[in-house]
């Protein structure tokens, strides 16, 4: 009996261990597990036809140092006089996402793009959240010294982007709207989507939270969210969430059968997107 019980006290304690050591990985690698940075630019505006200008700008650091990030000024073939900056999600960097801002553009907007420091070739060398914020503050500056006009303005986020975006609008609600696609409600809520992740305690261990599901009936701007049946990395509920909990002006739209990134392939994507900006049809 005595052995049983000390056989117990071991297997009890190995897991205790494990669960801490599992715990412990999260805590550590989870820079790592949020952000999928790629160095390499494998594609430009370029080569989807398109004239740019590719932009360096400044992040001014918390001790005082500066930082540059990578930026694309994409005008639009046939502008509609509106001007976007659109904040990427978290894998690869601004030529991993030119499928989306190429359409923008061939939609009329032209396109501020910012690479986050640790992405392409900005500067940097991890990801965090605190960063991004600032990154797409910078990004902010430079369309409002392109568009002064903030009627003439939006702000677009895709995936992580999305949340990026509504803080930034949430902080500086100096733009016309806000288009959320294919955005998540909080890294707490994306972490409960695997099994593996609701058996710790992941509410503890977060540090990149991106709590928009906590701070966007702080909004102020008229905001769109758009979300496809299909998308396989974030649910559509999602976005159902964040727009219930929006106080002010407010449209979702759900696409049938579209995934996570091709939403721009749809017609409902422009409809929606020249409607928010005040374009008609």
């Amino acid at each position: 009996m005595r052995l049983a019980r000390r056989a117990l006290l071991v297997v009890a304690l190995l897991v205790l261990l494990a669960y801490a050591g599992a715990s412990l990985y999260v805590y550590e690698k989870q820079g790592q597990i949020v952000y999928a940075p790629t160095r390499a630019i494998l594609k430009t505006p370029k080569d989807f036809g398109l004239a740019y200008q590719d932009l360096r700008l400044n992040v001014a650091r918390a001790g005082g140092a500066s930082e540059k990030i990578a930026a694309w000024w994409i005008p639009a073939p046939r502008s509609n006089g509106m001007s976007l900056l659109f904040l990427h999600g978290n894998a690869r960097n601004m030529g991993g996402n030119l499928g989306k801002m190429a359409a923008l553009a061939r939609m009329g907007f032209n396109v501020l793009a910012i690479d986050y420091r640790g992405y392409g070739q900005s500067d940097g060398e991890r990801p965090y959240e605190a960063a991004l914020y600032e990154d797409a503050n910078a990004g902010l500056d430079e369309l409002e010294r392109r568009e002064p006009d903030l009627k003439k303005r939006l702000i677009h986020g895709h995936s992580m982007g999305g949340a990026v975006a509504v803080e930034l609008a949430i902080r500086r609600p100096e733009a016309a709207a806000l288009f959320v696609e294919s955005s998540f409600d909080s890294m707490l809520g994306m972490s409960t989507i695997k099994t593996a992740y609701r058996l710790l305690p992941i509410n503890l261990l977060l540090t990149e939270r991106f709590d928009s599901i906590d701070r966007i009936a702080q909004l102020k701007l008229p905001v769109l969210f758009m979300h496809g049946t299909a998308d396989p990395l974030v649910p559509p509920t999602m976005s159902e969430r964040l727009y219930a909990a929006v106080t002010g002006s407010k449209k979702l739209v759900i696409v049938s059968g579209a995934v996570h990134s091709n939403l721009h392939e749809f017609p409902q994507y422009r409809d929606a997107l020249r409607a928010l900006a005040g374009l008609g049809n």
